[in-house]
């Protein structure tokens, strides 16, 4: 992602990292929220590593959700849990 032109928004990101990037790069980018990143610190800033964490969830509900039968089109840190 160094060689990336800034500023730059997401689509452009989202295209750099699927060119030159791995899967989990893309899988990060493709998170960030929409808007017009001025420099890597920016960029850097906005990408959420742990989403559940951001959420206030604790190791064992995160287990829970992992472990639950709702549909795996859901985001796990999203699932509700019985």
């Amino acid at each position: 992602m160094s060689d990336l032109n800034f500023p730059a928004d997401k689509d452009q990101i989202v295209t750099h990292a699927e060119q030159y990037g791995d899967w989990q790069a893309v899988r990060l980018v493709k998170a960030l929220p929409i808007a017009t990143y001025r420099n890597m610190s920016e960029l850097r800033a906005s990408v959420r590593l742990d989403p559940a964490e951001d959420e206030g969830q604790t190791a064992s509900l995160k287990a829970e959700h992992a472990r639950s039968h709702h549909s795996h089109k859901i985001a796990e840190y999203l699932r509700e849990v019985d």
